[in-house]
């Protein structure tokens, strides 16, 4: 395996993150002391990032490089539905470079491009959703030259438990163990979760173990893995309290938390 903190992401050696986004009726629900709802909150946060990567990816002569390949998978938005977070002219599409995304965005909110809407409809198949970012990644590691790229990036944004999950979980817990086989040259894949929870509760930040008692809470924390050298670099530069054992989850942070969470999940 290639040492991580020598690959430098390039226009010949993208990195795929894939963003999972919950559009169940709960997402309507306030994001904290917010007067707008969590839908909102997620979509203005995927939207901000998605344009920080585009600004990072500008070259000398204003040119945006294809750097990063990005799917938006929303679940939930229709009963045990799983569809490409993509509209207008990228409707349809699942992974899109970031010249690409660039050129088609939805419109413009306070002087900046918007890509992503928020939607808050019906259940949660969340499993529906990891089993398709399964099948995404694993033909991306495996087209042209992607053995030899930066290990994709899963974030999952949810409120809350899977609709079909399976007994016990079962069924995510599968797919989720089998994503976390794939893997590149430079390591496995990662597997980063946000979890928006209406439980009140001091609020958890890449932690190392949890042990509130809440199942669901504990899964999703399983189910994350631990971060590697570059988001433990990042975290720490954004003054989080992060070592070689913390994952990637974090429980009802707040608006700041959430940005900042999605820039640590984003290679610089």
């Amino acid at each position: 395996m290639h040492d991580i903190r020598n690959l430098t992401i390039s226009s010949t050696n993208p990195c795929l993150l894939v963003y999972l986004i919950d559009q169940s009726s709960s997402m309507s629900d306030k994001f904290g002391n917010a007067s707008h709802s969590k839908a909102t909150e997620v979509a203005n946060a995927i939207n901000d990032i998605i344009y920080d990567i585009g600004l990072r990816c500008i070259s000398a002569n204003g040119e945006i490089k294809n750097r990063f390949e990005i799917v938006i998978i929303g679940y939930g938005k229709k009963p045990n539905s799983v569809a490409s977070g993509w509209e207008g002219q990228l409707a349809g599409n699942w992974v899109v470079s970031i010249k690409n995304i660039f050129d088609f965005p939805l419109g413009q909110e306070n002087d900046k491009p918007i890509w992503i809407m928020p939607y808050a409809n019906s259940n949660t198949p969340m499993t529906k959703a990891f089993e398709n970012a399964k099948r995404l990644c694993n033909e991306w590691i495996n087209w042209g030259n992607h053995k030899n790229c930066h290990p994709p990036i899963i974030i999952n944004i949810t409120d809350g438990e899977a609709t079909d999950g399976g007994a016990n979980y079962h069924d995510l817990k599968q797919e989720v163990q089998q994503i976390k086989q794939l893997r590149t040259d430079y390591g496995p894949i990662n597997i980063l979760n946000i979890h928006l929870s209406s439980r009140s509760g001091e609020k958890l930040l890449f932690p190392s173990n949890v042990n509130s008692g809440d199942e669901f809470e504990k899964l999703l924390f399983d189910m994350s893995t631990q971060l590697n050298e570059n988001m433990i670099r990042i975290g720490c530069d954004k003054g989080y309290s992060i070592n070689q054992n913390s994952k990637g989850y974090v429980f009802n942070g707040n608006a700041t938390d959430l940005i900042n969470f999605l820039n640590i999940g984003t290679p610089q």
